[in-house]
């Protein structure tokens, strides 16, 4: 639900020109939209950086110089980073297409038309049926496929980490999509170098059926069975607990450094292709308020971790 973008610099200049437009970025782009600036042409954020400001509009003190400026820091504050070249050969457009085939973009946004299905313009971005427009929540049916489809470039985009946050993340049917997300981690990679996935799952004890077992107990679950070249993934399981002073812990998400999503019953789907969920993609507060509770602070009573 989140989409990687290849954005002409052209584009960013065209927008820091008109207060309309500069206003419609810092609505739709960034942690908490569909819509994710891709680090190309330069394969780290600081690079990035640098090649954006190398374009800014020539009188820097100017309002569209400024505006221009604050883009591209909300750019690199959540940027997609892609393994690139960071040679010049070529011009943007040409370099975007080579680029493109080699693993594609979800969308280029730039001024001027090429010959790409996944290239809108200025002027087509709006158009009905455009690829620029993306839901913000889905249904789907309660099977891995399905769900690991909802969630996969959250998945394969990320580069530092992938949280996992489910009260019954401990479950077999939790624990079958985790291994089923993991064999499918390196599909379409766009950087090399595999994220830390944490398993967040909050501990149950006494009443009816089985109560949560340990964390080692669920890492080792996990693991089993997962290919030999995922064995430099690091994994960390976390079991916690509420208490009289933290908030609950209920609802389910995925989350990684872009951003993340909610999913209505969690992970541990029922197989069954007929029942079906509804995924939505968190707002920015919200994700830094999760963010917060389970990675910053762990604003939660820690029973076990492995």
């Amino acid at each position: 639900m989140i989409h990687e973008y290849a954005l002409d610099p052209a584009v960013l200049a065209s927008w820091a020109s008109n207060r309309r437009d500069y206003a419609e970025f810092l609505r739709e782009y960034g942690i908490g939209t569909p819509r994710l600036i891709s680090s190309f042409p330069r394969k780290k954020a600081t690079k990035l950086r640098s090649y954006l400001l190398s374009k800014c509009p020539i009188n820097r003190q100017s309002l569209a110089s400024q505006r221009y400026e604050e883009m591209v820091q909300k750019i690199v504050e959540s940027v997609i980073v892609r393994e690139v070249d960071d040679v010049e050969l070529a011009e943007w457009q040409e370099k975007v297409v080579l680029e493109n085939n080699r693993v594609s973009f979800d969308v280029i946004l730039l001024i001027t038309e090429i010959q790409e299905e996944n290239a809108v313009t200025l002027e087509t971005m709006y158009s009905q049926g455009s690829i620029w427009n993306h839901p913000n929540q889905i249904n789907v049916s309660r099977t891995n496929k399905d769900l690991l489809n909802a969630v996969m470039n959250l998945v394969r985009l990320s580069t530092e980490r992938i949280v996992i946050i489910d009260p019954y993340g401990w479950t077999d049917e939790a624990i079958s999509f985790i291994q089923f997300m993991l064999q499918s981690i390196n599909i379409n990679r766009v950087s090399g170098g595999l994220p830390t996935v944490t398993l967040f799952y909050k501990e149950k004890r006494g009443g009816s059926g089985r109560g949560s077992p340990s964390a080692s107990h669920v890492k080792q679950a996990v693991t089993q069975g997962l290919a030999p070249e995922l064995s430099d993934l690091k994994l960390e399981v976390i079991e916690l607990s509420e208490t009289c002073n933290t908030d609950v812990f209920h609802n389910r998400y995925v989350l990684t450094e872009h951003g993340g999503v909610g999913i209505g019953h969690g992970i541990g789907v029922s197989g069954n292709g007929i029942q079906t969920d509804e995924i939505y993609l968190v707002t920015g507060d919200i994700y830094r308020k999760k963010w917060n509770q389970f990675i910053e602070k762990n604003c939660f009573q820690l029973i076990s971790a492995a």
